[in-house]
């Protein structure tokens, strides 16, 4: 037994050892991840809203995919001989990942605040502009989602 825990422990050792190179990133990412977790948690009571089992465990799942990923291509990377480059596919994942994240974190921060505080009006500019949303405000952009809907609309009843 005790052979068995020092093989897992060094196993374990070299893995995070490999991985030093990123753990920076990995770190700003468990910040940005609870970060969510709390202003999403907070955002449900303020509303009175339960709590939502499947949801906080498909936030987890969501988290252990990105790592998952994240450690993967950094291996791969490694083992290939391409060690800088799987370092800035790993940066590129997390500037990824603090947009999606940092625009969810800004859409529950408009929900905790009262809607005519300057603080609402300062986190709805930010989630406005991270989730892309003037975009829709362009009459060409405006016209290409409706010939899309209506494509989308015409496909669905092919299905049936």
């Amino acid at each position: 037994m005790e052979e068995l825990r020092t093989v897992i422990v060094t196993v374990i050792g070299a893995i995070l050892t490999m991985l030093a190179p990123i753990q920076n990133f990995m770190y700003a990412m468990v910040l940005l991840f609870g970060f969510n977790f709390i202003f999403g948690i907070v955002a449900a009571r303020v509303n009175k809203e339960g709590w939502k089992t499947k949801k906080a465990l498909m936030f987890f799942v969501y988290c252990a995919i990105f790592f998952v990923t994240a450690c993967a291509v950094f291996i791969i990377g490694h083992f290939m001989g391409e060690h800088q480059q799987a370092i800035t596919v790993v940066k590129i994942l997390c500037y990824l990942a603090v947009y999606v994240f940092g625009t969810n974190i800004f859409r529950n921060l408009c929900l905790i605040v009262p809607q005519n505080s300057t603080w609402y009006k300062l986190f709805d500019l930010c989630y406005y502009m991270l989730s892309v949303k003037f975009i829709e405000k362009f009459p060409f952009i405006k016209k290409r989602q409706e010939e899309q809907e209506a494509v989308r609309t015409i496909l669905d009843k092919d299905d049936n």
